[in-house]
Order: structure tokens, then sequence, then C-alpha cells
């Protein structure tokens, strides 16, 4: 696995799982690798966990055992980090204040359909779509948005900033406002 998390100042910091420094690095014999990487409060962390072979008979299961944690982005620098790759592909993108899951939008939209591309017109078709799912938006409408949005993957502050995009953009292209056609 190959993340690349990009900041705000043009730094850009790659982390490279394929490349292990050590030939063999886990003990015993590791037939399979667990990686995990999670964005939280507590910043972005690679986690390495790893099934080892030794001493287990064939036809038995393999039990994970723990590797490292490995801290990606601390708390202070997530606040600059504008997007976060995993193998080329986008993982977290900035929308304003906060870090877009665009892996679990994109999976939101293969779920109830095939929603718009991109990014302003899908986070607003998929909050509307699931305020209208009481499965998840839930019964009190007070916490129906940030329901919404958890199950999206997207900030509200982000969502809110999404929508002055997409405001905005249909206003330029809007030929009778001056901007391209």
């Amino acid at each position: 696995m190959r993340v690349t998390v990009s900041f705000v100042d043009g730094r850009l910091e790659e982390f490279d799982s394929d490349r292990l420094t050590r030939p063999d690095p886990l003990p015993g014999r590791s037939v399979l690798s667990d990686l995990v990487l999670s964005l939280g409060d507590d910043g972005i962390w690679l986690e390495l966990d790893y099934y080892d072979s030794q001493g287990v008979a064939e036809g038995e299961a393999l039990r994970r055992r723990r590797g490292w944690r490995a801290q990606l982005a601390t708390p202070k620098e997530l606040g600059s980090v504008s997007r976060v790759d995993v193998d080329g592909a986008a993982r977290w993108l900035r929308a304003g204040g906060g870090l877009v899951d665009v892996s679990r939008l994109d999976d939101v939209r293969a779920m109830l359909d095939d929603g718009p591309s991109d990014l302003p017109a899908l986070s607003a078709w998929a909050y509307r779509t699931g305020l209208s799912i009481p499965e998840v938006a839930g019964d009190d409408p007070r916490d129906a948005t940030e329901r919404v949005c958890a199950w999206m993957g997207v900030p509200a502050g982000s969502l809110e900033f999404l929508s002055r995009v997409r405001a905005t953009v249909s206003q330029t292209s809007d030929p009778g406002f001056g901007g391209a056609s």
C-alpha cells in the first residue's frame, strides 16, 4: 500500500508498505499482512498486523498478531492536510475545514444509485437521499444532519462549503451571469 499525504503548503509525504526496510521484518513465518489506515482526532495512522503460521498445523486457523502503528500525520498537521491518496486514488480530500471521505461517498453512490460524479453535486445528492432514509437520518430531526453527514463521510462544515461552491459554479456557468456557457 502506498499512502501519499499532500499538505496545503505544497509539502508531500509518501509512505510505502511495499518496500519494507528489512527483507523479513515480521517474526515467525508471516503469511498475511493486515494494513489499517485510519483518520481520527489523533491524526492519521497506519497499523500493520500479521498472521504468523509458525507452530500452526496445516488446516488450522491463523490468528492475527499485533504489529506496529505508524503516525502519518499528527493532530496538529491534520488542519493542513489537503488530501490523502491510497495507491493513487483519493481517499480523503479537504473541502472547507474538513476532510471528506471520498471512498465512503463513492460507496454511498454505488449503494443507492449512480449519482453525480463531481464532489459538490454528489455531496448534495447523498445528503438529500440520506435525509429521506429513516434508518440513516433517524427519528430526531435535530441530529439528522450529523447522522447523515457521518453516514456519507462528509463533515457538516464541508457539506456547507461544498453547497456554496455548487451555488457559485451554477451562477458562473449561467450565460446571463456573464460566465462561461
